[in-house]
């Protein structure tokens, strides 16, 4: 099939890709497509077709330039009783009304086209009954049992040798079995060693070992809050989910498809419904094409220290997950979107945990293929803050023009200044699309001031290049080597806020369910997302995460400039920052070495990498991680104008000297003193904004999302002529600024919850 274009991007090319610049008009009165979009529903046991065209005639007086539709409620006759008996308190079926995806399912759903056509509105193809994507409403479950997610669980038994042992394999699917000395860390596979009768037994050897069998248990799933969940990691189990879901949509309504039929959205896929350890059979297979050897050695280190290994065993296990995960999910879908001429999207959940191993995996490489990476905004003003940018640097990093977020899901407190200052901390953190919650309509005074308003962000922020004078890079590496299977209870400090149905869910889902939501317990030297806020909020220097894989792949050194070399986003980096963690693939280190060595800037924090991400390179990790850095807390300097720094306890305070130091001359420079930034629920807003590059045009966005009044001078690096233009009311006037050599100072004044754009002239 020919892959048609999205009308969006072409709007946006013809508008602000021209050569005048933007165009007032488009920007005063935003197409639907760049406004907000609408998570909309309704129930099957009751839904009308008279509420139907009702209520997207509502949407579309509120301003909403499209919607998805998410359904609930409905027939579930035709379920396994286990599902329905099973399923989630949301998920209520009823033996009357509507089944999903029946014939009356999409006569209904055809209504509903036909009104946003005649609305001139946008659908977004919601890809499952509800959340979580991978249950088909539960139909996936009552025709595949045999593709539900599996979960990988391990029986021990410890023994003083020499001694004989063996241990009985539970019910589930066999994956293998280790004997490891617990004292001297060696490991014998002994997978082989299962008897016809189910056991596993060997002979261990003088000394402390302990026998642990692995196996997929098949039945956690009925054990869940929402059982039949779908493999996410099972290509043939991914295969049954798409025809169940995406052909038959498709089959149904493919005269709207390209058309006014978009854009995907998936909703939460996780590997936390299963505890965090969600696996699949394959992967051993995979591993050992990938390394040339067997996986089972690895797999102590799931649960255990196996010594200098560890680290190494952990990084070739999660790692191989996260690939599956993004391949058999992610990409399989943008696949399917890409040859059916829509956008693929959607979002994972958890975004903002520290550390995504047990819940996403590797939260950016997920969004390698997919077209419009998305995250979700839930709860409370602030909550997300952490996780968007991992979200929009993914976009950054993989070139990504569009960057989408589910929005006001499940607020406890809404009214329009909260909107507000929602919306204006996503875009200046790179988020250029929203799909928000349908109920603001009932919950804010003027929903259509709004949608008009995020409408002219996007029109404005979509495509061309982020400026950034700094990379952090993403530690992956020291995520997976420090996440265990070992789960347990997690002290109140290291969960993030969340509301009280989630509180509800931990308490009935389990301590190890609670522990893998959370990202586990990650050690304090793991500090990348707290200098992220540091930098970001409170010393307002803007930065891109690089993932270690694009650093090394994407990535070239230009003097003494660090080069993302993306066709579109193309990125100059002056600073590096290697954030805390214990491991690092020695790629990394060769290229940190390789800028350093061309004069370029690395500034590391809390603790030095010492373990290497590939097996049995630890010598050579640590050797040129001494070479970089010599004696602990020195400042060192080459001939080329490099400079390393080593910061053991990283501070806003700390940043600030050496980044004046380093950048006597940022991209954006502010006058105004550094506030104090609370977080969590505390959070009120900040000043914040984003710089972007689109057809050779400068576009700053300026936003105060604080209760404070903002009057200050902004230096801009580069001598800048600029308009001002308001996102508020769409107007645009004169900027009031002075030059200064090669350095243009902008007088920015922002009253409480607002923000502006001042846009380059040619």
């Amino acid at each position: 099939m020919v892959v048609r274009l999205v009308a969006a991007l072409a709007v946006f090319g013809s508008a602000l890709g021209a050569a005048e610049g933007p165009d007032l008009a488009t920007f005063q009165n935003p197409p639907a497509e760049f406004r907000g979009r609408a998570m909309w529903g309704y129930d099957l046991s009751k839904v009308t077709e008279a509420q139907i065209v009702r209520e997207i005639r509502g949407m579309a007086k509120d301003r909403f330039g499209g919607f998805f539709i998410a359904v609930n409620g409905g027939n579930g006759k035709n379920l396994d009783p286990a599902y329905v008996r099973q399923g989630a308190p949301h998920l209520k079926f009823y033996d009357s009304g509507i089944e999903y995806l029946s014939d009356e399912f999409f006569r209904l759903y055809r209504v509903a086209m036909a009104e946003a056509k005649r609305n001139g509105m946008s659908v977004v193809f919601y890809d499952d009954y509800e959340y979580p994507t991978g249950t088909v409403g539960g139909q996936l479950f009552t025709k595949y049992p045999q593709y539900m997610a599996k979960r990988l669980d391990m029986v021990e038994k410890d023994v003083a040798g020499p001694a004989r042992v063996e241990l009985a394999v539970p019910e589930g699917i066999y994956v293998g079995a280790v004997l490891m000395n617990t004292r001297t860390h060696e490991r014998i596979d002994v997978s082989a060693r299962k008897t016809a009768n189910g056991r596993v037994a060997c002979e261990a050897g003088a000394g402390p070992w302990k026998l642990m069998v692995f196996y997929l248990n098949t039945t956690a799933i009925l054990k869940i809050r929402n059982p039949g969940l779908v493999d996410y990691l099972d290509e043939d189990a991914m295969k049954a989910f798409i025809a169940m879901s995406y052909d038959k949509f498709y089959d149904h309504l493919k005269d709207y498809w390209g058309s006014l039929i978009t854009m995907s959205f998936y909703d939460e896929p996780t590997l936390h419904w299963m505890n965090g350890r969600m696996w699949t059979a394959s992967l051993n297979t995979k591993f050992e094409k990938k390394y040339g050897r067997s996986a089972m050695k690895d797999y102590p280190a799931l649960w255990y220290d196996i010594g200098p290994e560890t680290a190494a065993a952990r990084n070739a296990l999660f790692g191989m997950r996260a690939q599956i995960f993004a391949d058999n999910f992610s990409a399989r879908l943008a696949r399917w979107c890409t040859e059916h001429g829509i956008e693929s999207s959607g979002h994972l959940d958890q975004e903002e945990v520290v550390n995504p191993v047990p819940t996403n995996g590797d939260l950016m490489k997920m969004f390698e293929h997919q077209s419009v990476p998305g995250h979700d905004d839930i709860f409370y003003l602030g909550r997300s803050n952490r996780g968007y940018k991992v979200v929009t640097s993914a976009a950054f990093n993989y070139d990504k023009p569009v960057t989408m977020a589910e929005t006001y899901a499940a607020y406890t407190n809404m009214d329009d200044t909260i909107a507000a200052q929602v919306a204006m901390d996503q875009y200046a953190m790179g988020i250029n699309r929203q799909v928000s919650a349908k109920d603001i309509s009932q919950r804010l005074k003027d929903v259509g001031k709004l949608n008009d308003y995020v409408g002219r962000l996007s029109y404005m922020l979509q495509h061309g290049r982020h400026v950034a004078d700094v990379a952090v890079v993403y530690p992956i590496a020291s995520l997976e080597a420090a996440y265990t299977f070992r789960g347990g209870r997690i002290p109140a400090v290291n969960k993030p806020e969340t509301d009280q149905t989630v509180d509800e869910l931990a308490r009935t889902a389990g301590p190890d369910w609670e522990y893998a939501y959370n990202g586990g317990l990650p050690p304090d030297e793991i500090d990348y997302m707290d200098v992220g806020e540091m930098l970001f909020r409170s010393l307002r220097v803007d930065y891109t995460y690089l993932h270690p894989e694009v650093l090394t792949g994407r990535c070239v050194v230009r003097g003494n400039r660090l080069v993302l070399e993306n066709k579109e986003n193309r990125e100059e980096f002056r600073v590096l920052i290697l954030p805390g963690g214990d491991t690092l693939s020695l790629a990394v280190a060769e290229k940190i070495a390789e800028f350093y060595e061309h004069g370029g800037t690395v500034i590391a924090t809390s603790r030095l990498p010492v373990y290497s991400a590939e097996a049995g390179r630890d010598a050579e990790l640590r050797a040129r991680i001494s070479v970089l850095f010599g004696a602990p807390g020195a400042m060192r300097k080459n001939a080329s104008g490099g400079r390393l720094y080593l910061l053991a306890k990283p501070s806003v305070e700390a940043l600030k000297a050496v980044l004046r130091e380093v950048l006597p001359v940022r991209d954006v420079d502010f006058a105004e003193a550094a506030w104090p930034v609370e977080t969590g629920r505390k959070y009120d807003g900040a000043l914040t904004y984003i710089h972007k590059v689109k057809d050779g045009r400068d576009v700053y966005f300026f936003a105060n999302s604080s209760k404070k009044v903002v009057d200050t001078i902004v230096t801009l690096r580069g001598n800048k002529a600029l308009t001002l233009w308001n996102p508020h009311d769409g107007t645009r006037g004169t900027a009031d600024l002075k030059h200064e050599g090669e350095l243009t100072k902008v007088r920015l004044v922002l009253p409480p919850v607002s923000s502006s754009f001042y846009i380059g002239v040619r």
